[in-house]
């Protein structure tokens, strides 16, 4: 009999519960606070988060292209206001959608996302903090990958 923590009584097609056993997978979903403020969850080397990514680093940086083609054009500097607060909201959802989730508001509050920080807009901060973790992330599953093939290599070619 299986130890009662890794057992679990299911309904099979009789209508008879069966008991299974209960295997626990790391899935490798993580779990970041951002900026002491809001918690996200996810993979960082599963592709389809990277394809996502990448696509709001895309749109991301075209509209940040946006707004600094706008001021190149006006020519009173509070005409980029309106502007500069249509595409913050673009953003804020593009960035929402990325994570599943509202992170702006807790994250932001009402900083316009085209604010700078260290000399890149706060927006850029936060896609390059998760990029970096990301490629840490990839690094570290190839080399963990690595270890574990040649444990099993070993072990069976002798």
């Amino acid at each position: 009999m299986f130890p009662a923590k890794h057992r679990e009584l299911l309904p099979c097609a009789s209508g008879k519960e069966i008991i299974v056993k209960s295997l626990n997978l790391n899935l490798g979903v993580e779990d970041y606070l951002l900026a002491g403020k809001v918690a996200v969850s996810f993979n960082p080397t599963d592709m389809n988060f990277l394809e996502r990514l990448s696509r709001a680093f895309s749109e991301l940086d075209t509209l940040q292209e946006k707004v600094r083609r706008s001021r190149e054009k006006i020519t009173d500097d509070r005409e980029v206001f309106p502007i500069a607060r249509e595409l913050d909201g673009k953003m804020r959802g593009i960035l929402n959608d990325l994570f599943g989730k509202e992170i702006c508001e807790p994250l932001f509050g009402s900083m316009n996302l085209f604010a700078s920080s260290g000399g890149l807009p706060v927006w850029a901060n936060l896609m390059l903090a998760v990029t970096d973790e990301v490629q840490s992330a990839l690094q570290g599953e190839l080399a963990a990958r690595e270890q574990r093939i040649a444990k099993y290599v070993e072990k069976y070619q002798k």
